[in-house]
């Protein structure tokens, strides 16, 4: 964070300055960054007290002084330290979210905003990678995508950031239209309309809409970046909701068909594997089209649309095509997301970090052209927070293990018997195992695989089914297989 006033904060919050000797200027006390949490607090800060379900952080005013903070932001003066100078307001987030949006006009820097029901993370961190090489970028960390942590992911950008790129979550409507007018982007990019949240919104449409709002704070002459097969995203461009005065550019497969209405576009020729990396082509750009030859060191192939996301990206704010390919190429997954492992032979892809059923499906794919010839096995769970049409999407998705002929797929949760049928539907003969816990799963894998089989792990957050990979794991160092 670049150093920041006790003026430009009142100017901020339009909050009320108390405890400030008379013979100092607020425009003449400095602060070197915004803190609300004493743990990593560091002298000189400004430390704002949030007040939470479970927290007041009133409650640490005291130790934030004791700890090096030199200023306050509060809502009660009850607790604040005698002659500690401290802005006094009536609501300490949005006090926060003030300061940032503030933060964010005063270092003068471009705003890339991500939404989008699957794939955001993915996208965010392949957008930063491909702007990277040719100019100075920040970034949300892990999964800082709420209000709070979107404020403080702009008030922790340097001040010679060129570029933030931050990502937006919401499960509810009202949600992102509250982050877009904190960061106030100059490219937004929507990953897709999906099925995720669809429990809390009613329906896909609603998820739509509230995914939308981001275009709400879209500076002027700014870009929306979407994928040109999505089928909700059509809609709204022909039914009005994405208006005519905003630009749009396309991501796209050379079957895709780009609406007329583009201002820029990225399309993508087929990829191919070779030494380790995907290889694909790509014609981008706006009033100029530029061809550019790309490689990911990734497994999924929607990991190509992320990368045409960040190419129209760069070039829209010019950065070089060749720094944007050395860019995309230094992209590489983070956390239990496409995790390649190896255990005496056998090949998890450890994919567990979240599940939907788009992401599901393309995981199929994935552990499918890994093994080529060989044996792919699955073990899922379920996906959460899809409401009524959950059976559904879990039969879909045992359709799509089904039709990829994978060798056998162990599934436990509430709709594992959905799962089963929607696989049944199509194949009669896939061994399907419905576990009742993971301990089963670990069970009946180790009777399942063998020295040079692939298996995926995958299922929504709360399952961690990574574990069943640890727990295959330690077979080994107790002794073997126990078969």
């Amino acid at each position: 964070m670049s150093m920041m006033t006790l003026q430009e904060i009142l100017d901020a919050t339009k909050g009320q300055l108390v405890n400030f000797p008379e013979s100092m200027s607020p425009s003449e006390y400095t602060i070197e960054s915004v803190s609300t949490d004493t743990r990593t607090i560091s002298e000189g800060d400004l430390f704002l007290a949030l007040i939470g379900e479970k927290f007041d952080g009133h409650a640490y005013t005291v130790q934030a002084v004791q700890d090096g903070a030199r200023a306050l932001v509060v809502s009660s003066l009850e607790q604040v330290p005698e002659q500690v100078p401290s802005v006094l307001v009536s609501d300490t987030k949005i006090a926060l979210e003030n300061i940032a949006a503030y933060y964010r006009e005063k270092i003068g820097c471009k705003v890339v905003a991500v939404t989008g029901s699957v794939g955001k993370t993915s996208t965010r961190e392949m957008i930063a990678c491909a702007l990277s090489a040719g100019t100075k970028v920040y970034a949300t960390k892990n999964n800082e995508n709420n209000e709070i942590g979107l404020s403080k992911t702009i008030l922790a950008a340097p001040a010679d950031t060129k570029v933030i790129v931050l990502e937006m979550g919401m499960r509810l409507r009202g949600e992102i239209s509250e982050l877009t007018h904190i960061a106030k982007p100059d490219v937004t990019v929507i990953t897709n309309i999906g099925v995720a949240h669809i429990e809390r919104l009613g329906s896909r449409d609603e998820i739509l809409n509230a995914k939308l709002e981001i275009l709400e704070g879209l500076k002027e002459d700014g870009l929306l970046i979407i994928p040109a097969s999505d089928e909700m995203l059509k809609i709204a461009l022909s039914d009005g909701r994405i208006g005519p005065d905003v630009k749009v550019a396309f991501t796209a497969s050379e079957k895709d068909e780009i609406p007329s209405r583009a201002c820029g576009k990225a399309v993508a020729g087929d990829p191919y594997f070779a030494g380790g990396w995907m290889h694909f082509s790509a014609d981008a750009g706006f009033d100029t089209m530029q061809q550019m030859d790309l490689k990911l060191s990734t497994i999924g192939l929607h990991h190509v649309g992320n990368a045409l996301a960040g190419i129209l990206c760069g070039l829209y704010l010019g950065i070089a095509p060749n720094l944007l390919c050395e860019g995309v190429a230094s992209f590489c997954q983070v956390g239990h997301r496409e995790r390649l492992v190896e255990v005496e032979g056998v090949h998890f892809l450890d994919d567990s970090y979240n599940a939907g059923p788009e992401s599901m499906m393309s995981a199929y794919t994935s552990i499918r052209r890994l093994a080529g010839s060989g044996r792919a096995f699955a073990c899922v769970a379920d996906m959460l927070e899809l409401g009524d049409v959950s059976s559904e999407m879990h039969f879909n998705t045992g359709v799509k293990a089904a039709q990829e002929k994978l060798d056998g797929v162990l599934v436990l949760g509430r709709f594992k018997e959905d799962v089963k049928a929607g696989i049944r539907s199509v194949d009669a003969e896939l061994p399907v195992i419905c576990c009742e816990d993971k301990p089963q799963m670990v069970e009946e894998l180790k009777k399942l695989v063998k020295p040079g089989d692939f298996v995926l792990l995958k299922a929504s957050h709360s399952f961690m089914m990574y574990t069943i990979l640890e727990e295959y794991a330690s077979i080994f160092k107790e002794g073997g297989r126990g078969q």
